[in-house]
């Protein structure tokens, strides 16, 4: 389901992209001819002026993972200090609140490579910080016991090549779990996933 609305936002990027083109624009994708070597300032310059804040934090984060056709993001930390330092007010807090809305809808997967990509969490403790925030995300999602282990299966392979960061989930994951027992957190979450491996 998070696939879904994911692909819905990157095409209603591509749309509003495609929208502005023109003249000199790039064949058929919105860009302009120069949009590959304008470096990622340039290229988030060029989307600051074009297009709203909300819009300019799922490009960002988009096209640092390789889903927006016709650009990319090198540097996720300079991309979006970019827009963090030339937004004010009403906009910066527009861009704020979408970048980590967009960020926390990600699957398990794309967020650990976001982070990853972005430098902001610590490489050894970026699998405790996943572990530790993937119970709001079950909330959020309303997801039942059957989507949870859906999308650890599929994490568990996109941490093939780095078992400990996959550890380090659960660890933060069950910590949560424990805490929260008997609380908000639906029985058929806590039984399966207390002592998954």
């Amino acid at each position: 389901m998070k696939r879904y609305y994911l692909t819905l936002l990157c095409l209603a990027i591509l749309s509003l992209m495609t929208s502005c083109g023109g003249k000199g624009k790039n064949s058929g994708n919105g860009f302009p001819e120069n949009f590959g070597s304008i470096g990622d300032s340039g290229r988030v310059a060029y989307m600051m002026k074009n297009t709203t804040p909300d819009s300019v934090a799922r490009f960002i984060c988009a096209s640092a993972l390789g889903r927006v056709e016709g650009s990319r993001i090198d540097t996720l930390a300079l991309a979006t200090a970019y827009a963090y330092e030339n937004y004010k007010g009403e906009e910066l807090e527009a861009f704020g609140a979408e970048y980590e809305r967009f960020v926390s809808a990600l699957s398990l997967a794309d967020r650990m490579k976001i982070y990853a990509l972005g430098g902001t969490e610590d490489p050894q403790g970026l699998g405790l910080q996943l572990g530790l925030e993937y119970m709001q995300t079950i909330r959020d999602n309303n997801m039942s016991a059957e989507d949870v282990e859906k999308e650890l299966s599929e994490f568990k392979k996109a941490c093939a090549g780095d078992p400990d960061t996959y550890e380090r989930f659960l660890i933060g994951f069950k910590t949560v779990l424990k805490a929260d027992n008997g609380r908000d957190m639906p029985k058929e979450i806590y039984d399966k996933f207390i002592n998954y491996d």
